[in-house]
């Protein structure tokens, strides 16, 4: 196969991973996707596998080498260095999908920098072939307008904008989790904020109350309320669905399960219990098994700091031992049922049961 046909395969796989990679990451992509979010973590992460098996075990056939043949068109010497970022990439990638949070912590600073560092190189290729400028064989540079070349630039400018607009948000969650300092969008460095509504509701802790509902009277509490029940904390090592993982997290606040008690909780009679966050849109459940289980906290500080407005100021709920997913921010109602309501994700696609480990795709 010619040098021009590898290179214009390669360049619609490795659009079409990065697109879905930052997919993952961007929060308006995840609300625009909706229910088609797990396929597209689906095909970034078994894509990703099965082109960095290519990349690797058939380099020779499979990629854009230059050749010393300067008979038929060649790739420029800065393609190894493309090599190099891709092989980094699939590494790092499968350090995402395997292994324990500390390894998947590395691996989550390797993979965002390497992808913003491969964006940065594309978005530079753009620019050095603009489609107005072409080279004749003597040297000399003249306009040209070939529709082909200009329409090929426009669908890369088109393709690579909107994630060079999230680079400063991956250089910052990698500089943060690196250096331990500052914050990603507002959230504790390492911790990839996600928000299904495009933003961060505001809510005041003066007029802040968990409202409990599905008994036979409806009741409020205020944080201090909450708080005067007796706190607890819980060391974990928080993950994603979508890989990244942050290790040896502590949270403060109140057990679940006693709460649950407090407020007159009988899991026979009411063996769900549904959570609604203060951003109108999220939800989530757990069964009467699954809060005996994995002892959830109603958590309202974070490594000894109160939660972060983007991390779920002023309470949340902590889930160790399932997906982040589980852990909805911003919670402002309980409601006590006989019958799932079915979360927000597991709506989408993803496990109910959201132990790790339990989620490897479609």
């Amino acid at each position: 196969m010619s040098f021009t046909k590898r290179h214009w395969r390669h360049v619609i796989l490795v659009g079409l991973l990065m697109l879905t990679g930052f997919s993952l990451y961007l929060a308006s992509w995840r609300s625009a996707l909706g229910p088609a979010m797990p396929l597209s973590q689906a095909i970034h992460e078994w894509g990703g596998v099965l082109y960095g098996v290519a990349l690797i075990g058939w380099s020779g056939r499979f990629f854009p080498w230059p050749t010393r043949d300067r008979t038929v068109a060649s790739a420029p010497p800065f393609t190894k260095w493309a090599f190099f970022f891709l092989v980094m990439l699939f590494i790092s990638g499968v350090g995402l999908l395997i292994g324990p949070s500390w390894t998947r912590s590395m691996a989550t600073v390797v993979h965002g920098l390497f992808a913003a560092i491969f964006v940065i190189w594309v978005s530079y290729h753009l620019v050095v072939h603009l489609p107005i400028r072409s080279r004749r064989p003597e040297g000399t540079r003249r306009l040209s307008l070939s529709r082909r070349r200009l329409l090929r630039w426009i669908v890369g400018v088109a393709v690579t904008t909107p994630v060079v607009m999230a680079l400063p948000s991956v250089l910052t969650m990698v500089s943060g989790r690196v250096f331990k300092v500052g914050s990603n969008n507002g959230a504790l460095p390492g911790f990839v904020p996600y928000t299904v509504v495009g933003g961060y509701p505001a809510i005041a802790l003066d007029t802040y109350r968990l409202s409990v509902t599905g008994l036979d009277t409806k009741s409020s509490y205020r944080l201090t309320d909450l708080v005067h029940l007796g706190v607890t904390t819980r060391h974990l090592n928080f993950q994603c669905v979508t890989g990244w993982a942050v290790d040896g997290v502590e949270f403060k606040g109140i057990d679940l399960l006693k709460f649950l008690h407090h407020v007159g909780w009988d899991p026979q009679k009411h063996d769900w219990v549904s959570f609604y966050s203060g951003d109108g849109v999220y939800t989530e459940s757990l069964n009467a098994e699954q809060i005996d289980r994995y002892q959830p906290l109603l958590a309202y500080q974070i490594d000894g700091k109160a939660l972060p407005q983007a991390q779920g100021y002023p309470l949340r709920l902590i889930v160790p031992g399932m997906y982040g997913y589980k852990s909805i921010k911003w919670l402002v109602r309980i409601d006590l049922a006989n019958k799932d309501m079915i979360g927000y994700w597991e709506q989408r696609g993803y496990p109910q049961n959201a132990y790790l480990g339990s989620y490897t795709g479609i």
